[in-house]
């Protein structure tokens, strides 16, 4: 495994304040006790351990060919529900709590792995750990930015949207009101550990999302503080702090845990936990919900909770959990770009070719029709005409054409990436060109030349022949057609054999062979 296991939660600290000092990435993960901590050092360079997250991913979702499987579950009875419903009530009733995050966990039949369920899903926040679970969550822990912000979005609230007045009515509620507000005051509490000024921005504002089952409201708030400058030094300490999440234990924390420890009867493991990913300078995490776990035997169950009050109704609490059994089921985007010179579209074919291709395999059905109607504006001169599309047309815009001009390139390794579909998710290719600080990249898979991060290669060698890598990434439509008309040659290129071409051009749809730029091959940055 990829990883390294850490049991004690002041070892697990050191560990990240000492990456984070070094400005070294690393992803993380703790359980809900604070038993168990997973630190993935360098964790786009490895693919074990799956994340997806708004800044990062070292995985593309969109290559994830689509399969109908759905799951089905056994949710747990009201009655058992409701005798643990009562511990926690017993304990609200007391004053040991305000706010206690309760739990279920049901059974579920289906033939999907847990890497199926992580690629077909969409989510703020994705985790897959191999044969332990898969998490696709909504909800941020804490995001900290290379300046010291600090800032976290707790959630609390869900409602079917379906519902007439759904929004009107959960903002309205007198139960979902008091536990929002509860949560909203520990978090802003645990953030003042380390953080000054700190202050709720937003409050109880809703998101809509769609998911296999059903279409809900969720409301949540947002709270930020600013960190003082040494805070990379001690990040380990800022986050094992606020442990447990205060949005899926309650408050107060030390005696809402023991309650819930007491209704519950086993531990949560990593569900209810949180993970994180720190590129060097900045972090984000999320909350581990919308969580499915797999035991030794391979069995599979899908965690579920909400938070109860002394004003919460077992019935309407119970509708909740279960109302929160779904995938969120996500649909790849893909871009096709064509070059529209004076008004025609040019290699049309091609285009519509590898289109066609995209949609029956990622979406197993035909192509949606594609209508061009191009603009006046763009009848004169060079124009882009860039499709987005999934199993629909989703847009269609023109822009004037200028060619990119790189001042460096450097060669980047990465032996995980892949891009054999045109993929609006970009993330992996522009952060080679971040990591490298040059113009542009030409990307090294397994010892081979692949591709630029926006174009096709091709080498001229030192007799003036021309040959493309058989490796590339994605199989252009210029690339293609330049094969077909016998102009170049497919030939597999390994990144030590570069130096026996002297020329190297950048090509794609908008750009012909004779007008690409020429870069002389020594001119390369070797990483």
């Amino acid at each position: 495994m990829a990883y390294t296991t850490f049991h004690s939660v002041s070892d697990a600290a050191e560990r990240i304040s000492y990456l984070a000092a070094r400005e070294k990435a690393f992803l993380f993960v703790a359980n809900f006790e604070c038993t168990e901590f997973i630190i993935v050092e360098e964790p786009l360079h490895q693919t074990d351990v799956l994340f997806d997250i708004p800044s990062a991913s070292n995985v593309n979702k969109d290559q994830y060919q689509a399969v109908d499987e759905r799951f089905t579950f056994q949710a747990e009875t009201f009655d058992r529900y409701k005798r643990r419903f009562d511990i926690v009530k017993k304990g609200l009733c007391r004053g040991d709590s305000f706010l206690t995050n309760l739990t279920v966990k049901s059974p579920l039949q289906t033939t999907l792995s847990l890497k199926d369920i992580f690629m077909m899903t969409d989510a703020r926040y994705s985790l897959c750990i191999p044969n332990r679970f898969v998490c696709f969550s909504p909800e941020c822990f804490v995001t900290i930015s290379c300046d010291g912000k600090i800032s976290t979005h707790p959630m609390k609230g869900t409602v079917d949207a379906d519902i007439p007045h759904a929004k009107e009515m959960i903002l309205a509620s007198k139960k979902e009101s008091a536990e929002h507000a509860t949560v909203v005051d520990l978090l802003r509490n645990d953030l003042s550990m380390f953080a000054e000024k700190v202050c709720v921005e937003r409050y109880r504002y809703v998101t809509e999302l769609h998911t296999d089952r059903t279409h809900i409201l969720q409301i949540s708030s947002e709270i930020v503080g600013q960190l003082p400058d040494n805070w990379r030094q001690c990040l380990g300490q800022i986050i094992t702090s606020m442990l447990p999440a205060g949005s899926v234990s309650g408050a107060p924390k030390p005696r809402t845990v023991q309650l819930i420890r007491e209704a519950e009867e086993e531990d949560r493991g990593f569900y209810a936990g949180v993970f994180g990913y720190f590129d060097g300078s900045a972090l984000d995490s999320g909350v581990i919900i919308r969580y499915i776990e797999q035991d030794l035997e391979g069995r599979k169950f899908y965690r579920s909770g909400g938070g109860i009050t002394a004003m919460s109704h077992a019935h309407s609490e119970y509708d909740e959990v279960i109302e929160k059994i779904y995938l969120p089921v996500r649909k790849p985007t893909f871009s096709e770009v064509i070059c529209i010179n004076d008004g025609q579209p040019l290699h049309l074919s091609y285009h519509l070719k590898r289109m066609e291709k995209t949609v029956r395999d990622i979406y197993h059905q035909p192509m949606p029709e594609l209508q061009l109607e191009i603009p006046d504006e763009a009848r004169k001169g060079r124009f882009k005409c860039r499709i987005e599309y999934a199993d629909a047309i989703l847009s269609v815009a023109f822009s004037p054409y200028k060619q990119k001009q790189r001042r460096s390139v450097a060669l980047v390794c990465d032996d995980h990436i892949c891009y054999s579909y045109k993929s609006t998710d970009r993330r992996r290719l522009d952060y080679l060109v971040q990591q490298a600080k040059v113009d542009d990249v030409i990307i090294v898979r397994n010892g081979m030349i692949t591709d630029a991060s926006y174009c096709n290669l091709v080498f001229e060698d030192f007799e003036g022949a021309l040959f493309t890598p058989s490796d590339a990434l994605l199989h252009g439509t210029c690339r293609q057609r330049l094969i077909d008309s016998g102009v170049v040659e497919e030939r597999s290129i390994r990144a030590d054999e570069m130096l026996h071409y002297k020329t190297v051009y950048f090509i794609n749809a908008m750009i012909p062979l004779h007008e690409a730029q020429q870069i002389p091959v020594n001119q390369i940055l070797l990483g």
